[in-house]
This record gives structure tokens, C-alpha cells and sequence, in this order.
């Protein structure tokens, strides 16, 4: 299926040319990248709607951050069920040990993107 011709009064056909620096361009083309869009209509959403379009997250990000919320919630209803004596002592080491792990995994993932 070929794609639907424009009105003439929607094609893009006059060129606007600018000069970066190397610094400015690096930001520019990785703020594309992060938001799924060309270098040149990431400039054309912000010089027109006045922002920039919304940062899309990788599936990754989104999977890790649900597994990390899941471990929350069970760690979370763990630790009620301790406090009414409701589980073994035994299990208190062990989720003292999770939710150490779990810390620990949360302060790498907010260093990790400021490094960046």
C-alpha cells in the first residue's frame, strides 16, 4: 500500500539551516534518541508547541521498575505479617537481607542515571 499524498499546504519544502557546536549537536541528536524522534522535529516540537515531546522509556526500564515494585509490595506485606507475629521469626533475617538488596539495587538505578 503506498503512502497517502499530501496537500501541498502540508509538505514541508523550505529549509531552515543552523550551526551547532559539536556539544550542541551531542545533545540535540541524544535527546532525539531518547525521546524516538529525528533531531529535526524534536527542534520543530519545541520551537512550535514551546516543550519538549515526553522522554519514552525503554521496555527494559519499565520491566525493572515493575519487578522492583512487585518485590516492594511483597516485602511489604511480609514485613506486616511479621509485625502481627504472623510468620516465622526465622524469615526476619531473610527479609532484612531483601530489603538491604533491594536498597541497594534502588541507589544504583538513581546513581546510575546521573552519571549519565
Amino acid at each position: 500500500m503506498a503512502r497517502p499524498r499530501k496537500n501541498e499546504s502540508e509538505k514541508r519544502v523550505v529549509q531552515v539551516n543552523i550551526r551547532l557546536t559539536s556539544c550542541e549537536n551531542q545533545r540535540v541528536n541524544e535527546l532525539a534518541k531518547s525521546v524516538g524522534i529525528t533531531p529535526a522535529n524534536l527542534i520543530r516540537q519545541k520551537l512550535f508547541a514551546g516543550r519538549f515531546p515526553p522522554v519514552k522509556h525503554s521496555p527494559i526500564e519499565i520491566d525493572l521498575y515493575r519487578e522492583l515494585h512487585r518485590i516492594g509490595v511483597n516485602l511489604n506485606q511480609a514485613t506486616h505479617r511479621i509485625n502481627r507475629n504472623e510468620l516465622p521469626g526465622e524469615y526476619l533475617s531473610i527479609l532484612i537481607q531483601v530489603s538491604k538488596t533491594v536498597n541497594q539495587a534502588i541507589k544504583l538505578l538513581v546513581n546510575d542515571r546521573r552519571s549519565g
